[in-house]
């Protein structure tokens, strides 16, 4: 059990020494736990390439099979051992499982440091409804009649694709890129599309994913070029993982929100929690944006 949580940790994050640090444990302990689970699974879950690493197509397969499962365990584990804590505790509800797993997981730390209090993250892609108990909703598609608001960020979205991949395909014709999908997104390479003027029939679409972080490790392993929201692949951009196929972004008109619900009774941290992550999102942005513009 403890490999297959460190294979998610893994997963999750897409590096061994950030997997580590968030179970606490080395980076030579999640290797050995990697090793293991490929040694009694006879496959070969990550392709590793120096400092990165992708999931294999069985690693995919493997890691959408379990990840809920350890999430959920690890879930219920934390809530039996910090028993009703309830006035310790923000609940904070995603629509946005991509974004959730790739952009506001991986910062929670420093926020549940900074303010003494623990967050408990859930997904889902329906509407709360009255009765569900949490503090605040994040999220692009849904909205709550007569709740607070927060403008986290407007989206756009960017082509990206790893930089052998980018620089196979940069100077041919838009309509000619090896394009990949996820299910979770379909109207991102419509909208992307419509911008640049081509008929999205024109397109050359292979593989489809069905989540859109899925296609973002398949990008990163030079499946195709992906069209993402900008914030999703922040990280890979800074790390030079991913790269650009195209200069210009495209606005999308979506706008990522969080709500605090009007029920919460932790009205006074769920603001908190709104306004820290409004200002981290407009600092990485400007942070990504200086890079970029200086090459």
């Amino acid at each position: 059990m403890i490999a297959i949580r460190v294979f998610a940790t893994v997963g999750r994050y897409g590096n061994f020494t950030r997997a580590g640090q968030a179970l606490g444990i080395t980076q030579s302990a999640v290797s050995r736990h990697i090793a293991t689970l490929e040694s009694l699974a006879q496959l070969k879950l990550f392709e590793r390439r120096g400092p990165t690493i992708t999931l294999t197509p069985s690693g995919s397969q493997f890691y959408e099979a379990v990840r809920d499962a350890v999430a959920t365990i690890e879930l219920a584990t934390q809530q039996m051992l910090q028993g009703q804590k309830n006035h310790e505790r923000l609940i904070v509800r995603t629509s946005m499982p991509s974004f959730a797993m790739t952009v506001v997981v991986p910062m929670l730390g420093a926020f549940m440091e900074s303010h003494s209090i623990q967050v408990d993250l859930i997904t889902s892609l329906f509407a709360p409804q009255p009765q569900e108990e949490f503090d605040v909703l994040i999220t692009r598609d849904l909205i709550i009649q007569g709740a607070e608001s927060w403008e986290l960020l407007r989206e756009d979205l960017v082509c990206v694709g790893s930089p052998t991949m980018v620089a196979a395909h940069h100077a041919q014709a838009l309509n000619n890129w090896p394009l990949i999908a996820a299910k979770s997104r379909p109207d991102a390479i419509p909208v992307w599309a419509v911008a640049k003027d081509i008929s999205v029939d024109r397109l050359h679409v292979g593989a489809v994913y069905d989540h859109l972080f899925l296609a973002v490790a398949a990008a990163i392993g030079s499946a195709g070029l992906l069209v993402v929201p900008r914030v999703v692949v922040r990280d890979q951009l800074n790390n030079g993982t991913l790269v650009l196929a195209d200069d210009e972004p495209v606005v999308s008109g979506a706008t990522y929100l969080a709500y605090v619900n009007t029920q919460s009774r932790h009205v006074g941290p769920a603001r908190d929690f709104c306004r820290w992550l409004k200002r981290m999102l407009r600092e990485n942005a400007a942070a990504t944006s200086d890079r970029l513009l200086r090459g």
